[in-house]
């Protein structure tokens, strides 16, 4: 209906983070820096993904010349640069994005949905195009080193805040779906919010907003069984916030697309999910700030809580044998991933990973190609059992995970906890996951200065590291 996308659009235009309540205003603080971090471990860790990872010399998936011969060498460079030269448009975001999907950190909605990276994204983007006098006007001015109380930062917070609870309403319209179902979040629910967050940052009227929401939901894409723990996913991270501020862009210009939203849900999840509850549309206040889930771990959201509950017992040493209860999830039931991506979604992978021992940022990562787990981790992976309960909840509102832990004979943990225990975090936990080693200075520039010192910072390094 015409009249839902014109109520998300007056929700878009007047969204202001100074107006919210101190429990909303440090959820969307500590969501942003973690979006940025996210987002720096993607560039500094994972630039292996494409599109950085280097062409091989021959590969297995360019065919023979006519000659026989397979292509030069300087074919598949070239081939290589055109793919990165895709995501470069728009401050390069499409790059950033689908690099910080592949650090597996990034906080959520609890939809469960993807929306808080693209979002913070966007924001930082689209705020490079918006001068001084315009933000002076509006009363978000400052000198771009704000210190979360005014400035750029209540501008770049109240965009978030936007991004995440407009996409977050229109994925609770949604009644029905699954993780795995259906379409990717972050190719729907990550592009409407990062269409929110930018149109929020351009100042755009409470009609033009509309309109940038419904331009994003034309550009929704990126199929649910090619999900995060796919290579290809993780594009969709990327194209989603890229294509989310093309529709924001676009939105200034004057340009408008179909308002029927509940049509538009059907098309992507069929027409018995997608029935637009007008209620999660009108309710109320700001919602999604205070139920946002942190990933503590670079894995899945769902797996996060596990690895949280044995790194209460794994003190005293590695367990033998482990049990996951959850709900049907069905990406994550991989009893033998192939990479590192089907690893780190992989409820049993996880298990096993975080029952050895070992739970840093670097125990989770890998080279590229199949996965090899260590010895300790090989030794636990096939006594890891895994039961999902089709009829349980996956809403991270609601969402239960279960683990019972034995060392030896003995029965060391048995607990199951709700996901909004995976509450926010800080500087400390940003150093703990860094390690010993920050030799640019990243996390005192992501929590110790402005949000938009912080994407500086973010840029930079990818300009340092991929040019």
């Amino acid at each position: 209906m015409p009249s839902e996308f014109s109520m998300l659009g007056s929700l878009v235009a007047q969204a202001d983070i100074r107006a919210e309540q101190a429990s909303a205003r440090t959820a969307i603080d500590q969501a942003i820096r973690a979006a940025l971090l996210c987002t720096l471990f993607g560039v500094e860790r994972e630039g292996w993904v494409w599109p950085f990872r280097q062409p091989m010399p021959s590969s297995p998936h360019v065919e023979p010349a006519d000659t026989g011969d397979v292509q030069a060498p300087a074919s598949q460079r070239a081939a290589a640069r055109m793919l990165g030269g895709l995501m470069e448009p728009l401050g390069r975001i499409g790059h950033l994005g689908t690099l910080a999907g592949a650090s597996d950190l990034d906080p959520m909605d609890p939809g469960p949905s993807h929306t808080v990276l693209a979002a913070t994204l966007a924001a930082c983007v689209a705020h490079s195009l918006v001068d001084a006098q315009r933000a002076g006007d509006s009363g978000n001015g400052n000198d771009g080193d704000g210190d979360g109380d005014g400035g750029s930062d209540a501008l770049i917070g109240s965009a978030v805040l936007a991004g995440v609870e407009s996409a977050w309403r229109i994925r609770g319209a949604i009644t029905g779906t699954r993780p795995g179902v259906g379409f990717h979040s972050p190719g729907v629910f990550g592009t409407l919010a990062a269409a929110a967050a930018g149109a929020r940052v351009l100042g755009l009227a409470p009609d033009a907003c509309a309109s940038a929401l419904a331009i994003a939901l034309t550009r929704a894409a990126g199929l649910g069984i090619n999900s995060a723990a796919s290579m290809i996913g993780m594009t969709h991270f990327g194209w989603g916030a890229l294509h989310g501020l093309e529709a924001a862009l676009l939105a200034s210009q004057g340009w408008d697309a179909s308002r029927d939203l509940q049509r538009g849900l059907a098309t992507l999840f069929g027409e018995d999910p997608a029935r637009a509850a007008m209620q999660n549309l009108a309710m109320p206040g700001s919602k999604a700030a205070d139920a946002l889930v942190f990933k503590r771990y670079p894995c899945n959201i769902y797996l996060n809580l596990l690895v949280t509950m044995l790194e209460e017992v794994i003190q005293e040493g590695p367990v033998d044998r482990i049990e996951v209860s959850m709900p049907w999830v069905p990406h994550l039931d991989c009893a033998a991933p192939k990479d590192l991506r089907q690893a780190r979604n992989s409820a049993q992978a996880v298990a096993a990973i975080a029952g050895a021992g070992d739970i840093s940022y670097a125990a989770f990562s890998g080279q590229p190609g199949p996965w090899v787990p260590n010895a300790s981790v090989a030794r636990l992976l096939p006594n890891v059992r895994l039961h999902m309960d089709k009829e349980a909840p996956t809403g991270l509102k609601k969402a239960v995970i279960g683990v019972r832990a034995w060392r030896g004979a003995a029965l060391i943990q048995e607990d199951q906890r709700s996901m909004q225990s995976l509450q926010g975090w800080g500087a400390d936990h940003a150093r703990r996951l860094m390690g010993p080693s920050d030799p640019h200075g990243g996390v005192d520039a992501l929590y110790e200065g402005s949000y938009l010192r912080g994407f500086t910072h973010v840029r930079a390094r990818l300009d340092s590291v991929a040019p």
